[in-house]
């Protein structure tokens, strides 16, 4: 008795040719042939892969980094109550803000000053955020982005060395308000919507209403953030929250 010959067909999936299913069917009964011929003509097109921005390792010359808004602000105005006062972000608001920029909503930027050129954005995971911790608890947003080998991305790496301070812009959605012993009346968002993060060099006229909020640059690997730069604007914000909290050394 010979060996019978067994032929696959092959073909797991609707990336096969034509001309490889016809190979594996010529000696198939007819309405196995008509069955397949129907199929692949019901066969959806194929998809093109969506592109994604590609990251040039030649095109960056560092990183920076820094917090977002944590412990309590310097008096400052709202529309929504009409006053002025101390400002204070819950966690809520914080992870409500990580949310958005992690959505394929607006994309949130990363600027030189409130009103300069963009840094980066969202859009193209340029700057990533997240919420910092430390061993006192959370300390509040954080961001990290690269820096291009531009005229803009040598100057922030320059004048960011040592640190600056770091602002937001945001519309708020949900806020009361409560009194504190030693400061009165603070305003307590809980909810926002961000609109930009900005850092503020030097010659701003505009500073940071939360002097916790700090960044700096440095070089480092195109494809990871240094780890100091995190921890050195972590250690400037706990530094704030622990005088904040009439904590003394």
């Amino acid at each position: 008795m010979s060996t019978p010959v067994i032929e696959y067909s092959g073909g797991s999936s609707w990336g096969a040719t034509a001309e490889q299913v016809q190979l594996k069917l010529r000696n198939a009964p007819a309405w196995v042939r008509a069955r397949i011929a129907s199929r692949t003509a019901e066969a959806p097109p194929a998809r093109t892969p969506a592109s994604r921005p590609a990251v040039n390792p030649d095109e960056i010359i560092g990183w920076i980094a820094g917090t977002c808004c944590p412990g309590v602000s310097v008096p400052v105005h709202s529309n929504a109550d009409g006053r002025t006062l101390p400002e204070q972000f819950t966690d809520a608001a914080w992870r409500s803000m990580l949310r958005q920029t992690r959505t394929a909503g607006k994309p949130v930027p990363l600027t030189w000053d409130h009103h300069g050129p963009v840094i980066a954005t969202t859009r193209d995971l340029a700057v990533l955020f997240r919420i910092a911790r430390s061993v006192g608890g959370l300390i509040g947003l954080e961001f990290e982005a690269r820096l291009r080998d531009d005229d803009l991305g040598r100057r922030i790496l320059a004048a960011a060395a040592d640190g600056l301070g770091v602002s937001i812009g945001y519309h708020s959605k949900r806020q009361w308000h409560v009194e504190r012993d030693g400061i009165g009346t603070v305003r307590i968002v809980d909810d926002a919507l961000l609109d930009h993060v900005a850092v503020l060099p030097g010659s701003a006229t505009q500073r940071p209403a939360f002097s916790a909020a700090r960044c700096y640059a440095g070089t480092g690997r195109w494809f990871g953030c240094p780890v100091k730069l995190h921890t050195r604007a972590q250690l400037d914000a706990y530094a704030v929250l622990k005088r904040q909290a009439g904590v003394r050394e």
